[in-house]
């Protein structure tokens, strides 16, 4: 008898704890609302001291769904949001800063530094080159998946004014 209640127990156990990460569904979508006409990703240096340095994720979107907003950008374990470019319709960009970028407090204190907000956890595994897109439609979030963005050459920007005008 007590083998028996030993492996319910178990059994119990285990359905708790495979349950406790259910709360969340994120099924990407096979047809999304648009047609990506172009995506890359190009990573940037700030061609000063402090300047920072990032990657920007570019879109050409034409939406076919008149109801659907873009939202956000899930790329390389990190989300940002996806702004249109407001003089190029269809033209979207998600901008990621490095770490070096971020302000961060760093002090003695843990009330302080409990101030600075964890990277947080996307709930997609991508490969370098892959990003998904989150979108709403009728007031429901939705997800496609962006495979092979290209990459283009590192953006160095010059570290002087090349026209000398300050």
């Amino acid at each position: 008898m007590k083998p028996i209640i030993h492996l319910f127990f178990i059994a119990i156990c285990n359905l708790l704890f495979f349950n406790c990460a259910g709360g969340k569904d994120f099924q990407l979508e096979k047809n999304p609302p648009s047609q990506i006409r172009q995506a890359y990703f190009q990573k940037w240096i700030a061609g000063v001291q402090g300047g920072g340095s990032g990657t920007n994720v570019h879109f050409v979107i034409e939406l076919e769904e008149q109801e659907a907003t873009l939202e956000a950008l899930y790329f390389q374990n990190e989300k940002a949001a996806l702004r249109e470019n407001p003089n190029k319709k269809g033209s979207y960009t998600a901008n990621f800063l490095n770490e070096s970028n971020r302000d961060v407090i760093m002090d003695e204190s843990p009330v302080k530094e409990s101030q600075n907000t964890p990277p947080e956890k996307i709930p997609f595994d991508l490969l370098k080159n892959e990003a998904v897109i989150s979108y709403t439609i009728k007031g429901q979030t939705a997800y496609y998946k962006v495979e092979n963005l290209e990459e283009k050459p590192l953006l160095a920007y010059p570290s002087t004014n090349p026209n000398g005008i300050d």
